[in-house]
């Protein structure tokens, strides 16, 4: 069922042109991947959907009674509420249809119109989960690592806390159409697993914008790109769409040269016919009809390529470091818990580790520790850096830059006038934007800038924490290969799995105050962790079956009732018995003439029955045991 759709939608911000003829159709199920470069338009065509926006031409369709909603990064919430009031609001509606449903159930279901009407608020009441909106609250409270904080008020969250709330919230109302930009951002690998598996079994259509290229390719079976303007859907994850471009912008290219060397091979023999045919009727026949030939041949002959965006490369030049980088001992942090305790480790040369854990499990603070930016708690904390070693830190707050000069002011301190705009040209800045303030900059201009400082360093051993947020795929690909490159040592905190396979070899995983050393890269990780989830599972297992035996025992070690009480319980029982069997017998005699019943009083007789039935069959179970157990003493 077709949910919402962009039809023929042009779209201009001044001279620039945004959108050109773009179609896009949202159905029930549907699970687009929105990808783009940084300013290409993604958040423009989000916002066309939500109709915070018109388009300049074009048409948005919403199909009526669909609810369509969007993410917000910065959600605006009350500072007393706390979580589970919060969690509650996204129901407000649907507590609405069910109060609609409740009130044609009262008129009367038993009128054909009144009833029509109950099926369709009915059908919206089911397909956005009413029924199993209280189990989808605390799962997704669970998941999303708000659980034990559900009395918590929101004004002690952090800004990250506060985005993946807003998520959860927006999740846990389900509508038909969601729009989520950025939903990995401040979401650890666990949750982002997670993520990828909720997504996958969403009732409604889900349109994804992420730079996180694992979580589109796992969570999406459609592909949308924007590129200069022109918006291409793609039926696959954006993986296998981007391999299919290149092959067929292969084809073209293939094509296009066969088809000019034919072109132009028939436009020689065709000007030296003309030649010929001067003074010879059957000749210049014969040229006119090779004329022909080659004009419907110009018109057969595919187009030039689209034009392909600019790409970037760049890289880490540096001078050899000793053998030993990085000598630590007794590294300790606690705050209001145990990060880390008494770690001890060496980095050598040419190293390349990624850190990895839980939100809140202490990574930054782990490399900030490392740095020098927080002491141990430790006073015999050791940090010894080795011969030669040059330390580059990734800093995206850009610390020490004065954000009122511009970027070209800015690379102007360390280099020449034409050598910065070449660089910054190179990091994918336009001319006009390299006269931007710092303090001006966005999240993606800031990373770029920041990667940019990195490079004219010539540092040797380079520690980045969460270097691609706010990074588009382009340039994290451009970063993986730069590393990919890099001769010296290599620590990454990050989020981003498929970053981590593709740059680190080892892996440091900080989990419950603990640090563990795992002296392989992301597959053994993930392997080693197997393993161990599957060990905890059977502990647990034969934890909980222990606990059975010994419940059983203490079951059997009880007294059994005595001789004499076994006889007044089966004698109470059968009173009862006889008392439902009564009670039954009336309701069956009403249900025998429905036609006498009103919609409502025919199913709260249906509930009656069903309600003695059950308790009937209890009641004759116990019979069945007491007269045993009797049977038994006897």
């Amino acid at each position: 069922m077709l949910l919402a759709a962009l039809q023929q939608i042009e779209k201009f911000y001044g001279d620039q042109t945004v959108l050109k003829d773009a179609n896009l159709e949202v159905h029930g199920g549907s699970r687009i991947a929105l990808i783009g470069r940084n300013g290409s338009g993604k958040s423009t065509m989000l916002r066309l959907l939500m109709k915070q926006e018109t388009p300049d031409s074009g048409k948005v369709y919403l199909r009526e009674g669909v609810t369509i909603a969007m993410l917000e990064q910065d959600p605006k919430f009350e500072e007393h509420t706390t979580i589970t009031e919060l969690a509650d609001q996204a129901f407000s509606d649907i507590e609405v249809i069910e109060q609609k449903l409740k009130k044609l159930e009262v008129s009367g279901l038993d009128k054909p119109e009144i009833y029509d009407e109950w099926e369709k608020v009915h059908e919206i009441f089911e397909r956005r989960g009413g029924y199993e909106r209280r189990s989808r609250r605390d799962g997704v409270l669970y998941s999303l690592g708000f659980r034990g904080r559900e009395d918590e008020a929101v004004k002690h969250l952090s800004g990250g806390e506060k985005t993946r709330l807003g998520l959860a919230r927006l999740l846990m109302a389900q509508p038909d159409v969601l729009l989520l930009d950025e939903p990995t951002n401040h979401l650890d690998m666990e949750m982002r697993e997670w993520l990828e598996g909720y997504l996958g079994r969403y009732p409604g259509g889900v349109l994804l914008v992420s730079h996180d290229r694992l979580f589109l390719d796992k969570a999406c079976s459609q592909t949308a790109e924007i590129s200069l303007a022109k918006l291409r859907n793609f039926d696959g994850n954006p993986t296998k769409y981007r391999e299919a471009r290149i092959e067929q912008l292969r084809l073209e290219e293939a094509t296009r040269i066969s088809q000019q060397k034919s072109y132009d091979k028939l436009e020689a023999s065709a000007l030296q016919m003309k030649k010929w045919a001067r003074q010879n009727a059957k000749l210049h026949r014969r040229a006119k009809s090779m004329e022909k030939r080659l004009a419907r041949l110009g018109d057969e002959m595919i187009g030039d390529a689209d034009m392909l965006e600019r790409t970037t490369r760049f890289s880490f030049e540096c001078a050899e470091s000793g053998d030993i980088v990085l000598q630590a001992r007794n590294l300790s942090k606690k705050f209001d818990k145990q990060l880390f305790e008494d770690v001890e480790f060496t980095i050598r040369r040419g190293e390349r580790i990624a850190i990895v854990g839980s939100n809140g499990a202490g990574k930054s603070t782990f490399l900030k520790t490392i740095m020098g930016e927080v002491a141990s708690d430790d006073p015999k904390a050791e940090l010894l850096f080795g011969s030669r070693v040059r330390v580059g830190y990734y800093d995206q707050e850009l610390k020490g830059v004065d954000p009122e000069l511009t970027l070209v002011d800015e690379l102007m301190r360390m280099v020449g006038d034409k050598e910065a705009h070449n660089m910054l040209g190179n990091f994918l800045f336009p001319y006009d934007a390299q006269f931007k303030r710092i303090a001006d900059l966005s999240g993606g201009e800031r990373a770029r800038l920041a990667l940019l400082k990195l490079t004219l360093g010539e540092y040797n051993f380079l520690v980045l924490d969460e270097p691609t947020n706010h990074l588009d795929v382009e340039m994290i690909e451009a970063l993986e290969e730069a590393l990919d490159y890099f001769e010296g040592t290599l620590l990454v905190v990050s989020h981003d799995r498929r970053f981590i396979s593709e740059t680190t070899d080892l892996i440091w995983d900080l989990r419950d105050g603990e640090w563990i050393d795992y002296p392989g890269d992301w597959d053994y990780y993930q392997f080693k962790r197997k393993q161990i989830e599957d060990s905890q599972r059977n502990d647990a297992k034969d934890k909980k079956k222990r606990k059975a035996l010994e419940s059983q025992e203490k079951v059997e070690q009880v007294k059994t009732p005595s001789k004499w009480q076994l006889e007044r319980d089966i004698e109470s029982l059968e009173a009862e018995i006889a008392e439902l069997e009564e009670k039954l017998t009336e309701v069956n005699e009403k249900l025998q003439n429905p036609a006498l019943l009103s919609h409502q009083e025919l199913a709260d007789v249906a509930q009656k029955h069903g309600d003695l039935d059950t308790a009937l069959v209890e009641k004759m179970q116990a019979w069945e045991d007491a007269s045993e157990m009797l049977s038994n003493k006897s």
